[in-house]
């Protein structure tokens, strides 16, 4: 076992600690995250210090820091500047990759399975993309990224780990109507509307997760077209973003 194996597996017992989370136990150890995370990134946990991982200075610092349970920067300003103006004044953080325990509440959320088909909002590093493509087949995963040079990335990272789901460049808020209807839709970006045409997409009976006005929310789609949410507690993601900063159509739920 290599080094990345151990704290693959140590990540997963850490998370395990906060309760099952069935499949993705199997996908984690498939879906080595590492394999996600850029050579130079900034590492933002909650409580310390944030750094600069930089692979090249320091190969094993980043690749520990890859299977620590935190959020790791991995965009900022829309990548018109480098990561290094990381935690300077005026300094936004435009795209990451989320704390691995996150991404597991959610996705235990989410509750997809095999045969269903999921839309990702958001597709970021691509980690998440493959967690689900790992669950449920990648020709049923379809993610959808506004930024084309993240998408791009992604799209290397998903063929270096084996993965290969539908990836679409443009405005998450649309959705992907020439897949719908999903089964499940995941968010991986805070809104504080759903837009409407995720609840057009979402097949009845399915299930829509997502970071809603700084809480975690799965919303269930009945026949009428109506949802129910449930609240989980806080979370906070950066937000959605549409082009040219304009702001999409969306319903309140």
């Amino acid at each position: 076992m290599n080094q990345a194996e151990r704290l693959n597996r140590a990540m997963i017992r850490e998370i395990e600690k906060l309760g099952d989370i069935g499949p993705w136990h199997d996908a984690l150890l498939a879906v080595p995250r590492h394999l996600f995370i850029p050579n130079l990134a900034y590492v933002s946990p909650d409580d310390d210090e944030s750094y600069i991982i930089d692979r090249s200075a320091n190969p094993e610092k980043w690749l520990r820091s890859a299977y620590m349970d935190v959020a790791i920067i991995t965009q900022i300003n829309d990548g018109e500047c480098s990561i290094m103006d990381a935690g300077k004044d005026g300094v936004r953080f435009t795209s990451s990759a989320s704390a691995p325990s996150t991404v597991i509440a959610f996705l235990s959320l989410l509750g997809a399975s095999k045969g269903h088909n999921v839309l990702e909002i958001g597709t970021g590093t691509g980690w998440t993309a493959a967690l689900l493509s790992a669950v449920v087949g990648d020709h049923k995963v379809t993610s959808i990224e506004i930024d084309e040079e993240i998408g791009n990335r992604a799209a290397q990272n998903l063929r270096s780990a084996g993965y290969a789901p539908h990836l679409v460049t443009g405005d998450g808020a649309e959705g992907v109507p020439g897949k719908a209807p999903f089964d499940r839709i995941h968010v991986t970006c805070g809104i504080d509307e759903i837009p409407p045409q995720w609840i057009d997409q979402t097949k009845r009976g399915g299930i829509l997760v997502a970071p809603y006005r700084r809480e975690l929310v799965s919303l269930v789609v009945h026949e009428d077209g109506e949802a129910t949410v449930k609240h989980y507690g806080r979370a906070r993601f950066m937000m959605l973003r549409s082009p040219k900063d304009e702001t999409p159509k969306r319903a309140a739920i």
